[in-house]
């Protein structure tokens, strides 16, 4: 098996907006698990890999996000093989990390 370990990030963003926050103001986790999500399935289909299977995911959250905060999400392939893509994900609000996932999928 041939293992590769990358580093390419891949960025994205978006503004809390009123839909997406609760009753106290704050971002609703399925929210940020949504953006993550659909953030990491975007790099996969970049680089074409159209086979791929959910292995794992760790999903920690640090501190919460509020209405009109700037959400930037940040995604870095780690590992790559023929077999496996592990991405670790980094989501921050003005330069502080709210949240970490490193996502693993099977490749076929």
């Amino acid at each position: 098996m041939k293992t590769q370990i990358i580093s390419q990030n891949n960025s994205s963003q978006f503004t809390v907006n009123k839909k997406q926050v609760n009753k106290n103001k704050t971002l609703k986790t399925s929210v940020l698990y949504n953006k993550v999500e659909f953030s990491v399935n975007s790099s996969i289909n970049l680089h074409k890999y159209s086979n791929f299977h959910f292995k794992s995911i760790e999903f920690d959250i640090f501190k919460k996000a509020y209405l009109n905060d700037n959400i930037i999400i940040k995604n870095n392939i780690k590992k790559l093989s023929t077999t496996e893509i592990v991405l670790n994900v980094t989501v921050s609000v003005k330069k502080e990390t709210i949240c970490n996932a490193i996502f693993s999928y099977n490749l076929q």
